[in-house]
């Protein structure tokens, strides 16, 4: 058994218990025995001479739905009996048994739509599609999409709503058992993301990140007379960055010392433009952790889904808006070779064949100085307006404590 629930404060709204057997024990010779034995849903007590995890699994219409497998919602009896085939096959090939259980919490089932409580009904339909995506995902992972075959029935006899699954292989490719356990967090994660449908709101978290905040920032100049208290740490961070330029990313080791202040640029940037998406964001990252917290549970390994989803999310905006930074940074020191380049020229060469050459960089750079200027320009006329702004109120104190006689 490699999952097992735990004495957890939440319950996991859904449960994957797997384990396998080989083909001489005698669980593998039942399956085969009653798969389609229809005398086996009337014969007094027959499910309870079975042992295995497929105690109540025969087809008995009282307890589950009928098998199913890949193709087809409900097995013929022609169906059963190549089913039957197969798994007899396997078992004279040695094959593995794989035994699945996937167990759901009922009202979580519920609450995603697929229980109700009143009837005691499921929609069969969905979590028969469910366990196709979840075990497409298993052979895939394991290799064993070309080889094996399994079956599958949902039980409704308890308390929470199961599904069991039977693989085998007729003609075996692999003698080992074990499958990984990061097939069997997939299998796990592809019930609870096919049930639960948490695209619309990871996708609203992403645009919130991308669009809403970091395509903004590329849109908006540090260097505008607006964002001047940015000007210094930006060109702080420029003038320390690496000479290789294609190391101007976020995430190179040389760019490492310089990150807590490429950070501190993303946020003082986003406390200025976006707190309101931001809050946003951590609003939805919230709710998607809550949401993640109940399907899961709060097993040791389950907790690693959703633990540090929300850092993880915050360090990806960062990481975004690090590189937008950047990338400015790129754009910025073209500019200034140009410039240099453009200077170096003037001091060398034929003054005019120099100036036909290069009327467009001439043109460019009056560009340049043009909106650097009307920056800068900006840039002192707020500064003389705040201290204007300063001195009226030192002048208006100074009077009134005069008048009060201080």
């Amino acid at each position: 058994m490699l999952e097992k629930t735990n004495s957890s404060t939440v319950v996991p709204g859904v449960v994957l218990k797997t384990k396998f057997i080989t083909a001489s024990h005698k669980a593998f010779q039942e399956y085969v025995d009653y798969v389609d034995r229809e005398e086996a849903k009337r014969e007094l007590g027959a499910h309870e001479k079975l042992f295995s995890l497929y105690q109540d699994y025969m087809d008995n219409p009282d307890k589950t739905s009928s098998l199913f497998t890949q193709h087809s919602d409900r097995l013929t009896g022609e169906q059963k009996e190549e089913l039957k085939k197969g798994f007899e096959e396997a078992q004279r090939n040695n094959s593995i048994m794989w035994q699945d259980v996937i167990t759901f919490h009922n009202p979580w089932l519920e609450e995603q739509g697929l229980y109700d409580s009143r009837t005691h009904t499921v929609d069969e339909k969905k979590l028969i599609q469910i366990t196709r995506q979840s075990m497409n995902k298993m052979l895939e992972r394991e290799k064993l999409d070309g080889s094996a075959i399994w079956s599958a029935a949902i039980h409704h006899n308890t308390d929470n709503i199961h599904i069991h699954i039977a693989t085998v292989e007729p003609a075996p490719t692999r003698s080992r058992g074990k499958r990984k356990p990061k097939t069997l967090d997939v299998m796990k994660s592809t019930v609870v993301n096919q049930i639960m449908d948490r695209g619309e709101n990871q996708n609203r978290i992403n645009h919130l990140i991308r669009k809403e905040m970091v395509d903004q920032k590329k849109q908006n100049s540090s260097f505008a007379w607006r964002n001047r208290e940015l000007k210094p740490l930006f060109l702080m961070v420029y003038n320390h960055l690496p000479q290789d330029k294609r190391q101007w990313q976020y995430s190179y080791n040389t760019i490492k010392p310089l990150k807590p202040y490429i950070d501190t640029l993303s946020e003082k940037y986003i406390k200025k433009y976006h707190q309101k998406e931001y809050q946003q964001l951590i609003k939805n990252l919230d709710k998607e952790v809550k949401e993640l917290k109940k399907a899961y549970g709060e097993g040791t390994r389950d907790k690693g889904r959703y633990e540090n989803y929300k850092q993880t999310k915050i360090d990806d905006l960062y990481k975004r808006m690090g590189n937008a930074f950047l990338q400015e940074m790129k754009a910025y020191d073209r500019k200034q070779q140009d410039v240099k380049r453009l200077l170096d020229r003037k001091q060398s060469g034929n003054q005019t064949a120099r100036y036909k050459q290069h009327v467009p960089v001439h043109f460019s750079l009056r560009k340049i100085e043009k909106a650097f200027k009307s920056e800068y320009e900006s840039w002192k006329n707020q500064q003389h307006y705040e201290r204007m702004q300063r001195e009226t109120e030192r002048d208006r104190n100074q009077q009134n404590d005069y008048e009060r006689g201080y």
